[in-house]
């Protein structure tokens, strides 16, 4: 009986230690979301990336900021070694100009209205895809915020004092707190704070702001919740304040106005607010409000947002890889799904149900891989944004480069590249859209747009492209011709299903007119052949081919003639003649890529690489592909901006070994970088990609199956991998320059 005794006992002891262990083995294993580390790309602030959190496409992002954020980098306006001023509600990631800061939260012990007043040390932070949360240190308040899709619950841990207060600042906005960015193009121009009862627990208003990236004015409206009754309220004005006021509006132009509440805390004592943001009305925000944060549970929420980061980041597994190479590449993930965001039945400009797909920054940056990246696990933003480009024709007649706030910039970067992402989505079949609608404004685009932005005198600009065959030297004359010459082509591709025999002669023709730009005499380092402006007359003007002419200056579209004399997306093998051969063509390219000359911070440069295989020459592909993620991908960032997931996505591609060449069906090979990686397309059928013998010197192919069938082809097109299925790499030493 002792026996049976002591022996139940010391089963009860096992089972006790083996769910003991069980469940720190499961506590301690990481799921995907804890790879994604929010400080990459903000430790290297060129990235600019956003160091708060959000859910997936969603319209909010409360984030902290700080001053001493440059906007060209900082577009968070957050910098790391600065104190911490307060916290925003909306933020764009990693572009290359600013916008938004609003709508902005301090708390504080004491109360501090302005603007520079109230900035505190940080200590304790920590960020994730789902959460942010610091210790303001001259406050001893601890914040942690979670966001839903239009709302975010924060959550404030006061010391014990009668003088704890959150103050809520509507006027302030993202050239504030910005270097760079001239006040006049940045206002606060009107505006309200109101408390909805004498009770002070509840506070709707608006802003009206102009400024940043995109022109026109934008409206943001607001509702904001506590979790306790304030012991007193009050409102400001330009600094002076008003205790026991309701309602606060603003005069003039530039005005400073905001609210506060106050509070009796004890130690450790936990307010919550819960904030929604609308662009439509007070009460749109209200409604987000009441049915994404119904009630007080923040650890709900912040399991919600992480549930979701899970299921997005589950489209693509990788198997095998360092620590560090997962926190990279699910990190990259996260960033190719911020922008643009879904405001459909967010505004007043849409009605019910349209599609409204907005912070484009801009489709320059993401037609190139971002776009053929959510082809592939997220068809529904792609015909979500291609629907919205349809509705923005109908309702605004025009759809540019650039849409923020619900508000299209008048200058684009380049091309009317939204027709490469219509498409690029085409000819991969996405679904959900009506083609002959989304071909009509494809049809309209080429018909009445590419007319460049402004060349002098000449009256009728289209006759510059669409007649002489090229835009004459003027502003970004040279970029913007070879990118009108491409979505010629990609209009061409619909015209042939969808238009009329005219239609598809006429576009077709117009995208070969490129090699009017061809100057086979312009010479650089002891190489020929270059992209180069020319006259109205027809003659070239020597220019210096490795200059960088920066943004809206003359010929080139922040690039060279080096990096734009290999923009030629749908004609490399002409290219390739026209440089001398394939063994001048490799050649010229590597010196190039070897000696900077070509830069690949930014995405005219995306396909350079890729244009070693029409050279024979995939093996240098391979290399470079590497190298480049090597020298230019870590856990700081990726060393210039972000560009809304443009880069991220460039990096994701390259680490599943394959390259689109947006705006056709082709894809070009290099190789994975992890053993095993499935990618699960939204139809739940995978695409499994695996890479035996990788290691960080067997970085060339060695051979290639697609679908279990042996592939000797440097590309591959969609319809082989539309329904899933495989990929299987054998990699090794030897450098092969053909498969």
């Amino acid at each position: 009986m002792k026996l049976l005794i002591k022996w139940k006992a010391f089963l009860i002891l096992f089972l006790l230690l083996f769910t003991t262990l069980n469940s720190l083995s499961q506590n301690n294993s990481n799921e995907l979301v804890d790879y994604v580390d929010n400080f990459i790309g903000v430790r290297d602030t060129h990235s600019s990336n956003v160091i708060g959190p959000q859910l997936p496409n969603g319209s909010i992002n409360p984030s902290p900021q700080t001053p001493g954020g440059d906007n060209k980098y900082d577009m968070d306006c957050y910098n790391i070694n600065q104190p911490i001023r307060g916290f925003g509600q909306l933020h764009v990631s990693g572009s290359g100009w600013g916008k938004y800061g609003q709508i902005f939260l301090s708390p504080q012990v004491g109360l501090a209205v302005g603007e520079t007043e109230h900035d505190s040390p940080k200590e304790n932070e920590k960020a994730t895809a789902y959460e942010y949360g610091v210790t303001l240190s001259r406050y001893k308040i601890k914040t942690e915020v979670t966001p839903a899709t239009h709302s975010a619950i924060y959550r404030f841990t006061f010391p014990k004092t009668d003088k704890a207060n959150i103050l809520l600042d509507i006027s302030h906005q993202l050239g504030d707190i910005a270097t760079g960015m001239p006040e006049k193009y940045v206002h606060f121009i009107d505006g309200e704070v109101q408390f909805s009862s004498k009770g002070g627990d509840e506070l709707k208003g608006y802003g009206i702001y102009t400024g940043g990236f995109s022109d026109g004015n934008y409206k943001i409206y607001y509702c904001a919740r506590l979790s306790k009754k304030p012991a007193t309220i009050g409102t400001w004005y330009n600094g002076a304040i008003s205790e026991g006021s309701l309602l606060q509006k603003a005069q003039k132009k530039m005005d400073r106005i905001g609210a506060y509440v106050n509070y009796n805390t004890n130690e450790n004592e936990e307010i919550y607010l819960k904030i929604a943001i609308s662009f439509k009305s007070i009460e749109q925000a209200t409604s987000w409000l009441d049915s994404e944060i119904p009630a007080w549970d923040y650890n709900q929420i912040k399991q919600q947002a992480r549930d979701k980061w899970n299921h997005e980041l589950s489209k693509l597994v990788v198997e095998g890889g360092t620590e560090s190479e997962k926190r990279i590449f699910y990190t990259a993930a996260y960033h190719a799904s911020f922008q643009p965001r879904n405001k459909t039945n967010d505004t007043n400009i849409f009605g019910k149900d349209v599609p409204v797909w907005d912070d484009h920054l801009a489709v320059w940056d993401t037609w190139r891989t971002l776009y053929p990246l959510k082809v592939l696990t997220n068809p529904s933003m792609v015909s979500g944004t291609i629907n919205s480009f349809i509705a923005r024709q109908k309702i605004n007649g025009r759809v540019k480069d650039a849409y923020v706030a619900l508000n299209d910039k008048d200058d684009d970067q380049g091309g009317d590249n939204i027709t490469n992402i219509i498409a690029d989505a085409y000819v991969k079949g996405v679904e959900g859209v009506d083609w002959k609608e989304a071909y009509k404004l494809v049809k309209y685009q080429a018909d009445n747009n590419r007319k460049g932005i402004s060349y002098g005198s000449k009256a009728d600009s289209s006759a510059m492209y669409k007649k002489l065959g090229w835009i004459p030297a003027g502003k970004m004359s040279c970029s913007v011709s070879l990118e009108y010459s491409y979505n010629d082509f990609c209009a061409a591709l619909m015209a042939k299903d969808l238009g009329t025999k005219s239609d598809y002669k006429t576009y077709l023709n117009r995208s070969k007119q490129w090699v009017n730009l061809w100057n086979p005499d312009a010479e650089s380092d002891g190489f020929t052949g270059f992209i180069v402006p020319k006259k109205w007359n027809g003659s070239f003007i020597p220019i210096d081919i490795k200059k960088e002419w920066g943004s809206w200056k003359n010929y080139f579209y922040e690039g060279n003639s080096w990096t734009y004399s290999y923009f030629i997306p749908h004609q490399f093998e002409k290219l390739v003649k026209m440089s001398g051969g394939k063994e001048k063509f490799s050649q010229k390219l590597q010196y190039a890529i070897t000696n900077n000359l070509i830069n690949y911070g930014n995405e005219p440069a995306f396909l350079a690489i890729q244009a070693f295989h029409y050279a024979d020459r995939s093996d240098l592909a391979s290399f470079y592909v590497r190298k480049l993620m090597k020298e230019r991908f870590s856990e700081d960032g990726c060393i210039e901006n972000e560009d809304s997931g443009a880069m991220s996505s460039w990096y994701i591609f390259s680490c599943m070994g394959f390259f689109p060449n947006a705006g056709q069906s082709l894809y070009y090979l290099t190789g994975s970088t992890f053993p095993k990686i499935i990618l699960e397309l939204e139809n739940k059928k995978k695409l499994i990609i695996t890479s035996t013998n990788f290691s960080t010197e067997n970085i060339y192919i060695q051979s290639i199956k697609i679908n279990s069938k042996p592939w000797h082809k440097p590309y591959f097109t969609h319809d082989m991998i539309k329904n899933g299925g495989t990929i299987e790499f054998v990699m090794g030493d030897k450098a092969f320059k053909k498969f």
